[in-house]
């Protein structure tokens, strides 16, 4: 017994102290998407090529205080890339949000009638995505499903006709599709 505790102690450590060696990272969305940069792996992104992709955004608002996990995986996205070699000049992302995520695009005061007087966390990440470029949607179709109009709509979010015709021709021009909830 006494000698699996500590053959399990000693492989935590080494995890613990090859784990902390890492150094963590923010190189284009400072305040969101840290990442780790890694010295030793097998797959790089491509810096010779550019990326478009597009990304539908359907998550949940459980906990209107904080921000879902599938929002700010956008900025690892962008910093994951920038870690791996590509220039920001070569990432094009486009975030096309419906569905409960719509919530999360509105501003302050519509945030707050919403969620018992919550302030809406959501807007530094977006204000932080449209200022380095990626294009942040929201489906026309959903804000009204949710109550909502432009007018409600934070600067930075451009209103689609719909999530649906808004995905589809991005990947007309050649996008990757991804699908976060």
């Amino acid at each position: 017994m006494k000698i699996r505790f500590l053959g399990v102690f000693f492989l935590m450590l080494c995890f613990h102290q090859s784990f902390s060696q890492r150094e963590w990272a923010n190189p284009i969305i400072k305040d969101y998407g840290r990442i780790l940069d890694l010295e030793e792996v097998d797959v790089r992104p491509d810096a010779s090529m550019e990326y478009k992709i597009v990304i539908e955004l359907i998550h949940k608002m459980d906990n209107p205080e904080r921000i879902n996990f599938s929002a700010t995986n956008v900025a690892r996205l962008i910093n994951l890339h920038a870690v791996g070699g590509v220039s920001k000049d070569k990432l094009k992302v486009a975030v096309v949000i419906h569905a409960e995520a719509t919530n999360s695009v509105i501003n302050n005061e519509a945030y707050r009638d919403k969620y018992d007087g919550k302030d809406n966390p959501y807007f530094p990440l977006y204000e932080q995505l449209a200022a380095n470029g990626v294009e942040v949607i929201v489906c026309g179709q959903s804000l009204n499903l949710y109550g909502h109009d432009k007018s409600k709509v934070i600067p930075q979010v451009k209103v689609a006709t719909s999530a649906l015709t808004a995905v589809s021709t991005f990947q007309l021009r050649g996008y990757a599709y991804f699908k976060w909830d």
